[in-house]
């Protein structure tokens, strides 16, 4: 390896470092590096010297250079960067952040402790920042430079033949690093955007501990648990004066009726004569279903789930709908789909048009591409919306559900059908044609065995998805146990959607098991 290239890489990396250290950002009393930076909680900055490292390393620990030795090191520097412009821009509650009004749009608003600073992102620009930027650059550009060193050749004396190994052109080593910078690029802009951050998921873990436990009861609190106590038995008198009072005046009209201070009188008059009837017993018995009540709403919480087995007979009621909705929505989607499959892939298609002319070329190419084309449109869709179509247009119940994943579900195995066959072994259809044997018959005997354990395998997936699915669709009326979970939902019944979470995973669970061993006897 030539001086002037060590020289060169040990510069770049010198400059990576260095820049990490000096100010990026500068405005009198304050300057702002790398570190500082990473200190108020970009941490991920310290990728740039850490880069520069690897690239020393590698310049003067190698004999034998290579491209990607000096290319993914800036690849790593310059991803930082963008995630650090991402997180600037997409982000307006971090430390560092775009000042958004349109009088000052062009401006950096800098949070440490209690002072606000504003600063310039071109007037303001440290030399470090600068550095970097340089370094980067100087990074990429060396291999074009030095493309001498890239092309070093290694000599083996074997059986007194020379063996010459050459390393790829910098030009294949270039495409591929912009192939990989152009995928980080995007992930690393949509991961500012999205405002994915592990950090979050720890700091808020509390939270997750209250949604899914409960929270601690305030002195506010039980209070109000001590009070529904104590009005338990009350209310439940009022309760049952006011039925007595609908039955009474029920088939009467309204101008022969008391006036409404009249039966507020006797409805008062009902309440204590139903709550002077009360046995102690029985009013402590309502005291304390009234607590337990009040205690579970002010409390929250997923767990303990609910026990109750006359609530739990009604989930297992309403999972059976789910299952047979899943059941007719894979069954039909499946008739369906395996005809189709046969013109939606190109080597079948050819046993059904079998010429070779240029109209049916035409033919076989323009039906793929429309059958193909109708798939994408059926399952370009989720579930829910096609729910939502059908509930509207037929109105609310299971049948809607059936639809939705019908048409779903057809255009996944429509898919995976057509690929399964267009990837079967042509020899054995090449055979049977051969013998004289006809579309219909080679496709029965040739085709179909060679895809019925991929066609069963992925229909008994679709399946066990399709349940899954189906639990979801009743959240828009599209009935099965979906529609208790959002009722439950919405009541703040959580211990009930939690019960109703725990039967769906283990009828998954039993599904699973039972289509194992049903796929097993098609292998």
């Amino acid at each position: 390896m030539n001086k002037g290239y060590r020289y060169s890489a040990a510069g770049a990396g010198f400059m990576l470092i260095a820049g990490f250290i000096l100010p990026w950002l500068g405005k009198n009393p304050f300057h702002f590096s790398g570190v500082s930076f990473a200190m108020l909680g970009y941490g991920f900055l310290a990728i740039l010297p850490l880069s520069g490292v690897a690239v020393m390393y590698f310049a003067l620990a190698k004999d034998r250079q290579q491209p990607g030795y000096l290319l993914y090191p800036c690849m790593a520097a310059l991803l930082t960067f963008v995630l650090m412009s991402s997180l600037v821009v997409f982000s307006d509650a971090g430390a560092l952040a775009l000042n958004w009004p349109a009088e000052a749009m062009d401006t950096l608003r800098l949070k440490q402790g209690e002072n606000l600073i504003l600063l310039n992102p071109i007037q303001d620009l440290g030399m470090g920042a600068l550095l970097n930027i340089l370094g980067i650059g100087l990074l990429f550009l060396l291999p074009l430079m030095n493309q001498g060193v890239f092309q070093a050749t290694r000599n083996k004396n074997q059986d007194s033949y020379k063996h010459v190994i050459q390393e790829p052109k910098i030009q294949v080593a270039y495409k591929r690093f912009g192939q990989t910078l152009a995928l980080m690029v995007v992930l690393a802009i949509t991961y500012a955007w999205c405002g994915i951050s592990p950090a979050k998921l720890w700091e808020n873990r509390g939270n997750a501990r209250e949604y899914l436990f409960g929270r601690q009861l305030s002195e506010s609190d039980m209070a109000y648990v001590n009070g529904q106590k104590a009005r338990a038995a009350q209310i439940e008198a009022a309760g049952r004066a006011e039925e007595v009072m609908s039955n009474k005046y029920r088939g009467v009209a309204y101008s022969k009726q008391p006036k409404p201070q009249e039966k507020a009188q006797e409805r008062a008059k009902l309440t204590q004569a139903f709550l002077s009837k009360m046995s102690p017993e029985e009013r402590i018995s309502l005291g304390n279903a009234s607590e337990k009540n009040a205690l579970k709403e002010k409390k929250g919480g997923y767990f303990p789930p609910e026990t109750s087995p006359i609530k739990i007979k009604g989930y297992l009621v309403a999972l059976v709908e789910t299952i047979a909705i899943a059941i007719w929505g894979t069954l039909l989607a499946l008739v369906c789909a395996i005809p189709v499959s046969f013109f939606a892939a190109k080597n079948t298609l050819a046993l059904i048009i079998s010429s070779d002319d240029l109209r049916s070329r035409s033919l076989r190419t323009s039906i793929t591409f429309g059958v193909r084309r109708f798939l994408d449109s059926c399952r370009g869709f989720n579930e829910f919306v096609m729910a939502l179509i059908f509930v509207a247009v037929i109105g609310l119940g299971p049948y809607a559900g059936i639809l939705a994943l019908w048409i779903h579900t057809f255009g996944v195995l429509g898919k995976v059908f057509s690929e399964q066959i267009e990837a079967i072994e042509s020899g054995q259809v090449e055979a049977l044609t051969s013998t004289g044997a006809n579309p219909i018959q080679t496709i029965v005997f040739s085709v179909m065995p060679q895809v019925l354990p991929g066609l069963v395998s992925y229909t008994l997936l679709r399946f066990e998805s399709n349940v899954r699915s189906a639990a979801i669709l009743g959240f828009v009326g599209a009935g099965g146990i979906g529609f208790l979970i959002f009722d439950k939902l919405n009541g703040y019944l959580f211990r009930e959607v939690c019960t109703m979470m725990i039967i769906i995973i283990m009828t998954v669970g039993i599904i699973d098991h039972f289509c194992g061993k049903i796929r097993m006897k098609f292998i």
